[in-house]
C-alpha cells in the first residue's frame, strides 16, 4: 500500500518509519512545517496538571517548560505520551480515544486545574462543569508552498493519512483548487473529528480506533479492499 503522509516534520519521517515497517510504501510530502510561539507561562502553583495534546508542544514549548517539571502530565494519544517521557516529566496517563478522555484520566486522577499547551489551531471539546483549563498556544503549522509534483504525489498514493483537523482542512482546499477528483481518492483519519473537517465526497473515509500510526495504518488497509 502506497500511503501519502502529509503531516509536518519530524512527525512525517516518524509516521514514514512506521508505514515502511508495517509494509507500506510511504509517500512524504509535508503539507505545514511548525513553528514556537512566544507565549507567557503563567505560574505553575495555579495548576494541578499539565494537558498535552500533540508532541509538537513538548517540542517547542521552549525553556519556559522546565517550569512545569513538578506537575503530572495527561497526554492524548501515544505519541504525545513518547514525547513527555522523553522530555523528563511524569506521564500520569494516555488516553487513546482524543482530548476528552485525557480530561477524563485527569478528572479521575483529582487533577481539576489544568494547562492546556496547545497549537494555534484547535479542535474545540467538552469540559466538565466542575474543571478548568488555561491554554497557552505555544507552536504553530504553518503551510508550506508546494511543489510542481505536489499533485501526482497525490494521485500515486492509495491512501492519504490525516493527521489533524488542519490537515484535512488543508488538504481538501489543496485537492479542490488543483481541480482533481475526490472520488478518486481514499482518506484515514487518526479521529471522526478529523474525517469530518475533510468534508464529503471522497472515494472512502476510515477512521483509526486509537489516535496512533499503528491504528490509522490498519485503518488505512481496509480501504485498498474497496475497489475505486
Amino acid at each position: 500500500m502506497k500511503i501519502l503522509i502529509i503531516r509536518p516534520q519530524p512527525g512525517n519521517d516518524a509516521s514514514a518509519a512506521r508505514a515502511q515497517k508495517a509494509g507500506h510504501t510511504p509517500i512524504q510530502l509535508p503539507f505545514f512545517e511548525v513553528r514556537a510561539r512566544n507565549w507567557d507561562a503563567p505560574d505553575p502553583a495555579q495548576f494541578d496538571a499539565l494537558l498535552i495534546t500533540s508532541a509538537n508542544a513538548v517540542r517547542h514549548a521552549g525553556n519556559q517548560l522546565d517550569a512545569f517539571a513538578a506537575l503530572p502530565v495527561h497526554a492524548v494519544g501515544r505519541n504525545s505520551a513518547d514525547a513527555v517521557r522523553a522530555a523528563g516529566f511524569n506521564l500520569a496517563s494516555t488516553g487513546n480515544t482524543g482530548a476528552e478522555q485525557a480530561i477524563d484520566n485527569a478528572r479521575e486522577a483529582g487533577h481539576r486545574r489544568l494547562l492546556w499547551l496547545a497549537g494555534e489551531d484547535q479542535t474545540a471539546f467538552a469540559v466538565p462543569a466542575d474543571m478548568h483549563i488555561e491554554t497557552r498556544v505555544v507552536y504553530a503549522a504553518d503551510p508550506i508552498e508546494l511543489g510542481e509534483d505536489a499533485q501526482q504525489m497525490v494521485l500515486q498514493a492509495d491512501v492519504v493519512a490525516l493527521h489533524s483537523a488542519r490537515a484535512a482542512e488543508h488538504f481538501a482546499h489543496f485537492v479542490d483548487a488543483a481541480g482533481l477528483d475526490r472520488s478518486s481518492i481514499a482518506l484515514a483519519a487518526f479521529s471522526q473529528g478529523i474525517a469530518d473537517a475533510a468534508g464529503h465526497g471522497w472515494r472512502a473515509i476510515a477512521v483509526a480506533e486509537r489516535p496512533e500510526d499503528q491504528a490509522l495504518l490498519s485503518a488505512a488497509h481496509t480501504l485498498v479492499r474497496i475497489a475505486p
